[in-house]
């Protein structure tokens, strides 16, 4: 039995199934031939679902195809099931469960994320709940992070949701590793200081974003050679801005800050489609020096937006030499080199030979640390790595040259 398919504007297909079967497995033959999830689509005719226990020799589709009523069917229409499946595939990392935070996890829920990491230290407070989206007054005093992470879920339970309770700088950095963009919400310079770092030296583009009352600023960063989110600040001035919550914003001591929901769920838009540029993009882009026409070329720049005034401005920067992060002097000026390694290559005897063949560390001393979900290990014998290693982990090696040099390269284990 031959039947049409379509998700409309999209893509029509025909399927040939044997009348015995049913609608649950034309919708999966239909998806599969489509390059989406069967879980996530319904097939409708003339408007209505048809129930999947329904043999499909009672349809009468007619002369109009039935409709895979597809969850990100009119994203298909821009990016096609390819750039869908890269979505459905991307890991991202949250900084900040609070303003930004939660209207910028709404957003990529809705346009499907794999799994969203947050990472906060903070409680919930009463007068987070008018802009906030995912917090309520049964979350007052629970872990920003736990309480979002929780709540996302549970509204959109496609996407996979991980929450630290804690300091960035103690987060395991395999959750780094694992994401393919980082995102800043966060309220103060030093943790911008210490994500960029970690986004410079592992190669990881950084979206940083922060809003003061009815202003608000967006800046894309792809390491290593734009410049950076710290770039901006003037070296001779560092001790006085980090303290500041904003580069822009009074004296520490203020604590509070005007924050309304209008320029929140703006910067917020602003954060995630550059974030779906870079997951979208990045590759096409290091590989042919261009951006897919589908999502346009990050920011690569400081966005300012002031809504009050009407002012949308565009500040190109560069890079600064005497910048802490990626100066010639930087904290971040040496970039780590990565690679892959099977995991059946460290259980065998060879496994010091295939870790130096991998990081290209032919001589001199190495020392090897195993990077899982639980923090770092250091490895002592290559015995132990071939124990310990599991799929997905990350072995994070140090070669020491003859003059004392110390080289840093990133395995991921397969």
């Amino acid at each position: 039995m031959r039947i049409r398919a379509s998700i409309p504007g999209y893509k029509e297909i025909e399927v040939n199934l044997s009348p015995g079967r049913t609608v649950g497995d034309l919708k999966r033959v239909a998806c599969r031939k489509m390059g989406i999830e069967p879980e996530l689509a319904k097939l409708l005719l003339d408007g209505k679902n048809l129930p999947e226990k329904t043999p499909i020799s009672k349809l009468k589709p007619g002369t109009t195809p039935i409709i895979v009523d597809y969850l990100w069917a009119r994203q298909l229409l821009v990016w096609g099931a390819s750039g869908q499946e890269k979505l459905r595939k991307a890991t991202v990392l949250l900084a900040g469960a609070g303003a930004i935070g939660n209207e910028a996890a709404k957003n990529l829920a809705m346009l499907g994320i794999r799994k969203i990491l947050i990472v906060d230290r903070d409680r919930v407070e009463m007068s987070n709940i008018s802009r906030m989206m995912f917090f309520r007054s049964k979350d007052l005093g629970k872990n920003k992070a736990e309480a979002l992470a929780e709540n996302m879920h549970a509204k959109y339970p496609h996407v996979e949701t991980a929450a630290y309770r804690g300091d960035l700088e103690n987060l395991p950095l395999k959750f780094y590793l694992d994401s393919q963009v980082i995102l800043c919400g966060l309220d103060n310079v030093l943790s911008r200081i210490f994500l960029t770092q970690v986004s410079r030296r592992y190669s990881i583009p950084l979206i940083d974003a922060g809003i003061i009352g009815v202003t608000g600023r967006v800046q894309s960063y792809i390491p290593p050679s734009d410049a950076c989110p710290i770039c901006l600040f003037p070296p001779n001035q560092y001790s006085n801005i980090v303290g500041l919550r904003n580069p822009c914003e009074p004296p520490p001591g203020q604590e509070a800050v005007p924050s309304f929901a209008t320029s929140i769920s703006l910067v917020s838009s602003i954060l995630a489609q550059e974030t779906i540029k870079i997951l979208l993009g990045l590759t096409e882009y290091n590989a042919n020096k261009k951006w897919p026409e589908a999502t346009g070329q990050p920011l690569r720049s400081v966005f300012f937006l002031d809504l009050k005034n009407n002012r949308y401005t565009q500040m190109n920067l560069k890079r600064n030499p005497r910048c802490i992060v990626c100066g010639k002097d930087g904290t971040g000026r040496e970039t780590v080199g990565s690679g892959v390694l099977p995991v059946k290559l460290l259980r065998e005897k060879s496994a010091e030979e295939a870790i130096r063949k991998a990081t290209n560390f032919h001589d001199g001393k190495i020392t090897a640390y195993l990077e899982s979900p639980h923090g770092t290990t250091k490895m002592d014998s290559y015995a132990l790595i071939g124990r310990r290693a599991k799929r997905g982990d990350y072995l994070r090696i140090l070669a020491e040259t003859e003059n004392g040099e110390l080289h840093e390269s990133i395995l991921k284990l397969l």
